[in-house]
């Protein structure tokens, strides 16, 4: 292997591919090619073009679970600021790849589990902070936690999708949860947001 082609690079390198061209687009040949190493060696590594992806994949969830942790443990503010900040990493996360590895990872069978358990992390989490701003009463009290967060989370990956810039998902987000706000929680998203 050349010196400086460990599975740490090769992984970091395979992971900005897809990021920025989707799965379908990167070859295990570019790969190689890339880090001035054999295809063989590369199989030596991974089995397949698949396990390098799902290792790959594997990665970027732990980076998005660091991000959510950050999220957590910045607790400044009321339940909805902490809500928008939630929201708006979700965004940023969105646009840390191209919209063909997202179209990607969700419609190819073997990467849909990868994609649902990256979902259901910003799911749960956007739940949890919804349920505070509705105990809190930020929330009109018939809006369903986490009937509102799927919807919310479904309707973002479709307009990134369908080529919508990130400033429009923000005002989009806003949009929406003052829409579900309260009198008071409309007050706090006008003055803070």
């Amino acid at each position: 292997m050349k010196r400086g082609a460990t599975r740490e690079e090769i992984i970091r390198t395979t992971q900005e591919l897809i990021a920025r061209n989707g799965i379908r687009a990167v070859r295990v040949d570019e790969i190689a090619q890339m880090l001035g190493i054999s295809k063989r060696t590369l199989y030596e590594l991974f089995a397949d073009k698949n396990d390098l992806v799902n290792t790959c994949l594997d990665a970027m969830n732990r980076q998005q679970q660091q991000r959510i942790a950050a999220c957590r443990r910045r607790r400044a503010g009321n339940p909805l600021q902490r809500i928008f900040r939630l929201a708006n990493e979700y965004i940023d996360d969105l646009y840390r790849v191209d919209h063909t590895f997202l179209s990607d990872i969700r419609r190819r069978e073997v990467f849909a589990g990868r994609f649902d358990g990256h979902r259901m992390s910003w799911h749960k989490e956007l739940v949890t902070g919804l349920e505070a701003c509705r105990e809190q009463q930020l929330l009109l009290p018939d809006i369903d936690p986490e009937a509102f967060a799927d919807r919310l989370m479904s309707t973002m990956l479709e307009l990134r999708l369908n080529g919508s810039e990130c400033e429009e998902l923000y005002f989009f987000c806003r949009t929406i949860l003052r829409g579900a706000a309260t009198k008071h929680g409309i007050d706090l998203i006008d003055r803070n947001t």
